[in-house]
């Protein structure tokens, strides 16, 4: 399959494009992707030195340009520019990280109130709000605080305390996407109802080059789940355990022939279903069986943070989680990926 492949990196000021950064000569600019990291991507790059950009407040938006179809992959802020000066040309090199190092960067001033009642996302929003963030897409929930909260002295990140309230509810830690929003999401099972992406040495579409590598590593991994919840604002303490019975994967109680308990203390929950819910999330992260797949395509738009990809190569048809994706961003570039495989196969 012949495809007509451009990028760009537009120049946003308040949110309107007004410039564009070119790549310098011989360099492949990078977007990665990283669900365990804090600011889950980054972008780097040599670029031609801009005539006009204020480095303290403008931001770059990469676009991927496929068959003259348009893909926004995020909007990041320079974090690190080092000039570079020859005879001929003038250049710097860019790190610049997505609207979460905004949200990391801003910390609270003084002690964080929350009044009973207060709904999980509305607070996430006021703190988003107070950091600068204005876009969010967002799955509504009618989980609550029941009782006041008052949990984070002056001093902690924003971004601390969104995620502390994201976990309490079973939702994804934050993270930004191709447009530049938070998103406020549930956990979502990684099953074939949820696939996002499919790669299938078969379909041209998937664009798989033929490299594959896999590797296993489930020594001591945990099959039962119990989360306590003992703060002293509760009347009792609060208990789920949620057990991996599964008979496909190789990490359950029946095919390890034992419990491997891992305890998880947990300072506030909205209530029982939440903490239950947390213990699920726990059992269900763990059902992987251990199998890191890492496979090359083409550059490949529409990719967040996490997403469920099933992939067929060969004999191997599996759903995956896609812990991490690297694209080198030029004319011919490759996207590596580097999933873990989930216990659940496709049929």
């Amino acid at each position: 399959m012949t495809r007509e492949v451009e990028t760009r990196f537009l120049i946003m000021r308040n949110g309107v494009i007004f410039g564009e950064l070119y790549p310098a000569a011989n360099s492949a600019p990078r977007l990665q992707m990283s669900d365990s990291a804090a600011i889950k991507t980054s972008l780097s790059g040599d670029f031609v030195e801009p005539e006009e950009i204020d480095w303290l407040s403008d931001e770059i938006q990469p676009v991927l340009v496929i068959d003259g179809v348009e893909s926004p992959l995020g909007v990041f802020l320079p974090a690190t520019v080092t000039p570079t000066e020859t005879e001929t040309t003038k250049s710097v090199k860019v790190t610049a990280y997505d609207r979460c190092w905004r949200v990391r960067d801003t910390y609270a001033e003084s002690s964080v109130y929350f009044a009973n009642g207060t709904n999980y996302i509305s607070a996430i929003e006021s703190l988003l709000t107070a950091a600068g963030i204005v876009l969010t897409v967002k799955t509504p929930t009618a989980a609550a605080f029941p009782e006041a909260r008052e949990d984070w002295q002056a001093g902690t990140s924003y971004l601390d305390i969104i995620n502390e309230l994201l976990a309490e509810i079973s939702y994804n830690p934050l993270w930004f996407n191709s447009q530049g929003a938070a998103v406020l999401e549930p956990a979502s099972v990684p099953a074939a109802e949820n696939i996002e992406h499919t790669l299938d040495d078969t379909d041209v579409r998937s664009l798989l080059l033929p490299q594959i590598s896999r590797e296993m590593d489930i020594y001591s991994a945990p099959n039962v789940f119990l989360c306590i919840c003992s703060s002293a604002d509760k009347a009792s303490v609060l208990t789920a355990t949620a057990e991996n019975t599964n008979p496909q994967s190789p990490l359950s109680i029946m095919r390890r022939g034992r419990r491997i308990v891992k305890v998880t203390r947990v300072n506030n929950v909205a209530d029982q279903a939440a903490l239950n819910a947390y213990a699920e999330k726990l059992r269900n992260d763990s059902m992987l069986s251990g199998e890191t797949i890492r496979v090359t395509t083409g550059l490949l738009p529409g990719f967040g943070v996490a997403d469920v990809t099933a992939i067929r190569w060969g004999k191997l048809s599996a759903i995956c989680v896609e812990h991490a994706w690297d694209m080198e961003l030029q004319v011919g570039g490759s996207m590596k990926h580097t999933l873990e495989r989930v216990v659940v196969n496709l049929g």
